[in-house]
């Protein structure tokens, strides 16, 4: 956590059906996904306690905490990379658990910390999942995604030759290929320096309101929570402490 004051008491901020900045002029009822007490423990250990929360399309929740609190836990069951030992998750009304996985991360896109793309061009990483689903993507698909990432002309470029910056925007590209409904993202922006960080930001937001996409963020990075979060979720030894306007949530970015 970054020197920022955090609201510690357990408690919802604020009221949860409100309007909110990339969501504007969404109906508030509208779900597109939803957590009810999901729940992980391994081996006696609780990696993530009951934890219920909803999100909007278009809207994106920020999960903060201290190390070790159960951010990165709690969004792999978001897309059953992990199994939840209780609760469950619903993507637009319907129990996770009703999709096949495949179908599931197709619907439910991650991007992780650090960009890992296969060996070869970066067409070919585009192209991957969709074939997985028996889908082929044109060239002229490819070309429009590469576009809007911001890397036009990259699709013959070999992966091993890109920067840290270029790779992870490569990454958004091959997970928005997949047309999903909701992304996740595990720090995105950590191993990436301040401007190639601001750059990934602004690209996701764009992107989040053209689709009307759900996002669930982590980051470690209040102010970074700040400036792209709507609401904030705290987590503290796997149990949520506090969620609400990011803006009431954390103070002093």
């Amino acid at each position: 956590m970054s020197a920022a004051t955090v609201i510690r008491s357990t408690r919802i901020i604020g009221d949860p059906e409100a309007t909110l900045r990339p969501s504007a002029g969404l109906e508030p009822q509208t779900i597109a996904l939803e957590t009810e007490h999901l729940s992980r423990s391994v081996v006696g250990r609780i990696l993530v306690s009951d934890i219920s929360v909803h999100v909007q399309p278009g809207e994106v929740l920020a999960v903060v905490g201290p190390s070790g609190a159960g951010k990165s836990s709690f969004l792999r069951l978001l897309n059953r990379l992990d199994e939840p030992t209780g609760g469950t998750v619903r993507l637009n009304g319907q129990d996770y658990r009703e999709l096949a996985p495949r179908e599931l991360r197709r619907r439910v896109g991650m991007v992780m910390q650090v960009a890992h793309l296969f060996p070869g061009t970066v067409a070919a990483n585009l192209a991957f999942g969709p074939r997985q689903n028996g889908e082929n993507l044109s060239s002229d698909q490819i070309a429009a995604l590469l576009e809007r990432v911001g890397l036009p002309g990259y699709q013959e470029r070999d992966v091993s030759n890109l920067s840290g910056g270029e790779a992870q925007r490569v990454s958004l590209a091959r997970t928005l290929a997949n047309a999903p409904e909701a992304l996740l993202l595990d720090e995105p922006t950590s191993a990436l320096d301040d401007v190639s960080a601001r750059g990934i930001e602004e690209l996701v937001l764009s992107i989040i309101r053209e689709r009307q996409m759900t996002c669930v963020i982590v980051t470690h990075n209040t102010v970074q929570a700040h400036r792209i979060a709507d609401r904030t979720m705290i987590l503290e030894a796997g149990k949520l402490v506090t969620i609400g306007p990011t803006k009431e949530v954390l103070r002093d970015p």
